[in-house]
């Protein structure tokens, strides 16, 4: 929505306002009319009520809240409450890309959501124009990834491994993959992508398009066998998930935990940022180098009651969020002016293009907030406001603002950016 800012730049004693210098400073939507927040569905995408005690607090909490409510922005999609594309009783999977979430458009990012009952299976796929970045929300996986070229050029390499929730996946672009619910409750991903609209192709698609006696002669079987004909499978079409029989469901957690260069666990490393506001534990090629060059990467963000993450923009990538847990409220300024405030919670995904001005606050008193933010780089760029102000000079920060510079000796100088704030503001 646009903004029509005041014309006065001062109050009547000669001081900025509040409101004049969170307008220059891009936050401007801290004060004014918040954006339509849709409440949560309490059906899962299965069509079932859904268990999400998180959800339904938050939802109770808006509800509670009525004076949030204005206009729904085009930067948050609901990404649990969407019509998956794709659904039966195995599984489903449902798709953000450019498509259905317009802001994407441009720019190179998506998100899939993937949740799969007990013995469900995402059949092996791979993606022609994308690499991807997975969180496991719930339950236990197990992946396999093939082949590993990358690694060694020579030789072809199967990698099999557990998944967990906090872990993260990276399955490199065209490289055929799956996932397979091996836990009792629902296995439950939110995935990123590379690109705005990725593209898939599956394995039962794949041999559906071939002639039957090709894939015979393929594998080196003759008349009059014929095996390829009992597939009763002769279409394009991917199944796309999948149930194993259940005389072959076994309990998952008695499976243990495999390790592998592919997965890394974000939730399980002491976050590199720590503050009396909250944490972040970031994946990077840093500490995960497996990332190197996906052009993707991860946050975990957890926010205390009312902190905020201060006002920030990233110079080298989009920003694709998802909330896992809690309420947020976002500001992002759009260049010309644009500002677009409103709130998110569990279930849903937001949106910030390269380089725009946006801030995340804790909009819950009484718990924390924590969120799986994607970004479109493997080695993201984070430049705050904090750092920003205290970079200039009194006399350059009163021109900018029509003050007496001397109004700036009252400003604290941070020789970095703040990160995660106490308190809300």
């Amino acid at each position: 929505m646009s903004i029509n800012p005041p014309k006065n730049n001062s109050n009547s004693d000669g001081t900025i306002s509040r409101r004049t210098f969170l307008k220059y400073m891009g936050a401007a939507g801290a004060v004014f009319t918040l954006s339509y927040f849709v409440p949560f569905s309490t059906e899962s995408a299965f069509g079932g009520t859904a268990n999400d005690t998180n959800a339904t607090k938050s939802t109770r909490f808006l509800k509670s809240n009525t004076s949030l409510l204005s206009s729904r922005s085009p930067h948050t999609f609901n990404l649990d409450a969407a019509t998956p594309q794709s659904l039966n009783a195995a599984g489903s999977q449902t798709i953000a890309s450019a498509d259905n979430f317009p802001i994407l458009s441009g720019w190179a990012m998506s998100a899939f959501l993937i949740r799969l009952n007990r013995g469900g299976v995402l059949e092996p796929h791979w993606h022609p124009n994308a690499a991807e970045l997975g969180y496991c929300i719930s339950g236990r996986a197990e992946m396999t990834i093939y082949p590993d070229t990358a690694r060694d050029a020579d030789s072809f390499t199967v990698h099999t491994f557990t998944i967990d929730p906090g872990e993260i996946v990276f399955v490199p672009q065209g490289f055929t993959h799956d996932i397979e619910n091996i836990s009792n409750e629902e296995a439950k991903f939110v995935i990123a992508y590379n690109i705005e609209r990725p593209t898939t192709i599956g394995l039962s698609g794949s041999v559906g398009s071939m002639p039957n006696r090709v894939m015979d002669k393929t594998f080196g079987i003759k008349s009059p066998m014929k095996f390829f004909n009992g597939f009763n499978k002769n279409s394009p079409k991917d199944i796309v998930t999948g149930s194993k029989p259940a005389n072959v469901l076994e309990p998952g957690y008695s499976i243990p935990k495999i390790t592998d260069s592919y997965k890394f666990n974000v939730e399980g490393i002491p976050p590199q940022i720590q503050t009396n506001g909250g944490t972040v534990a970031k994946t990077s090629t840093n500490i995960f180098p497996t990332l190197s060059g996906s052009k993707l990467a991860l946050f975990s963000l957890t926010m205390k009651p009312n902190a905020i993450r201060e006002p920030h923009w990233h110079p080298n990538c989009s920003e694709l969020g998802y909330v896992l847990d809690g309420m947020a409220r976002l500001i992002i300024l759009s260049p010309g002016g644009t500002v677009d405030t409103f709130e998110v919670g569990p279930g849903e995904i937001y949106f910030v293009p390269t380089g725009f001005f946006h801030y995340i606050e804790n909009i819950d008193s009484g718990k924390n907030m924590h969120f799986a933010i994607f970004f479109g780089s493997d080695t993201p760029q984070d430049i705050g406001i904090s750092g920003s102000l205290s970079a200039y000079s009194d006399n350059v920060l009163g021109a900018t603002f029509d003050l007496d510079p001397t109004y700036f000796s009252k400003l604290s100088r941070l020789t970095e950016d703040v990160l995660v704030v106490s308190g809300g503001g």
